[in-house]
């Protein structure tokens, strides 16, 4: 290991580093134009619906969408021109929602940390909840007898 550049462990980090790329995260009602407001606030917003996610924000004058299954390492990206009928279909999105999350970042953050920040957040707040989507595991397996092995 290299004395010069040493391995620091999370006590000796100060709060700072610990969370320099944390985001607020805030459940929004769904509301149309409550979305788009906070869009003009530059904040991103987390449209949930089942187990994808869109991240919307403002940038170069167009709404950036990205979306993905959550935890995904894949998905898409569209941008639209900030015009009456982009709006209007921006601020429609909530009927398609499940949840909405305001997302505040903190400054000169990069969107695709800002995104990351957040998904943690959003997977954390399912988790909690007991939204997160489930595997396919059935956790009671253990439960049912095992075949006959012959000790009869």
């Amino acid at each position: 290991m290299d004395d010069a550049n040493p391995v620091r462990h999370s006590r000796d980090r100060t709060d700072r580093d610990n969370h320099a790329n944390d985001v607020r995260l805030r459940l929004m009602p769904m509301d149309g134009d409550r979305l788009i407001r906070a869009l003009g606030n530059a904040k991103m917003v987390g449209i949930l619906s089942g187990s994808e996610v869109m991240y919307v924000f403002v940038f170069q004058n167009q709404y950036q969408c990205f979306i993905h299954k959550l935890d995904a390492e894949d998905g898409r990206r569209r941008g639209f021109p900030i015009n009456e009928r982009n709006t209007a279909m921006i601020k429609n999105l909530t009927s398609a929602a499940d949840k909405l999350f305001e997302i505040t970042p903190k400054p000169d953050m990069h969107p695709l940390g800002v995104m990351a920040a957040a998904e943690r957040g959003i997977i954390s707040y399912l988790d909690m909840t007991g939204q997160l989507p489930a595997d396919d595991v059935d956790f009671m397996s253990w439960q049912e007898p095992a075949g006959d092995d012959g000790d009869a």
